[in-house]
């Protein structure tokens, strides 16, 4: 196992990021995923742990997106790990039913569990590629509307907090910024529509 360097200044940041962004992390995981207290907890350390390897390893430091955000694509790929878990531990734990009426019920319960599993991969899919073609257009939108965006709709800033953040003189030069950059990501979005 490798021995992994100290450096106070990153653990401190990473630190840090975890105190101010752990409650709103994990309401985001409760209201998104519908997971339990203490499967949110799981799920913010486990990518606590995958944020703090990618910065030992270098990863960070030429993020295309916000750290927030790239926390948040590590906590929604580990909550549909843990919903595909949580699936399995239900159906392992079901007990075998001794009548014929009960087994009928079982395997239909059985059947529609692996439904929603294929469902929930197929669908996890199709979303990554989604957020993937998203992503893609908003890195390509000049500044400031690719920070902008990621700030009000992934990151989900108020629009006070982007005027301070960005140096508006107020809210409502944020505003209209931000709807200058939603026109030009939505033309984006249909010209690849259109080559699709």
């Amino acid at each position: 196992m490798a021995i992994i360097p100290l450096n106070r200044k990153r653990d401190k940041v990473l630190n840090d990021f975890a105190r101010e962004y752990r409650e709103r992390t994990l309401s985001y995981l409760r209201n998104t995923f519908s997971l339990s207290r203490e499967d949110c907890e799981d799920v913010f350390q486990e990518a606590s742990i995958i944020l703090y390897r990618a910065a030992v390893d270098g990863k960070l430091d030429n993020l295309a997106s916000s750290l927030y955000t790239y926390f948040i694509g590590i906590c929604n790929n580990k909550a549909h790990e843990q919903l595909r878990t949580n699936g399995k531990m239900l159906l392992s734990s079901i007990d075998a039913f001794s009548s014929e009426d009960g087994e009928q019920r079982y395997n239909a319960i059985l059947t529609k569990a692996d439904k929603i599993l294929n469902m929930m991969d197929s669908n996890e899919k199709v979303e990554e590629e989604r957020n993937s073609i998203i992503q893609e257009l908003v890195k390509s939108l000049p500044s400031p509307c690719n920070e902008l965006l990621w700030s009000y709709y992934r990151d989900v800033l108020s629009m006070k907090a982007i005027a301070q953040m960005f140096n508006y003189a107020s809210e409502s030069v944020a505003k209209v910024t931000k709807h200058r950059c939603q026109e030009k990501f939505r033309k984006s979005y249909e010209n690849a529509l259109a080559k699709m």
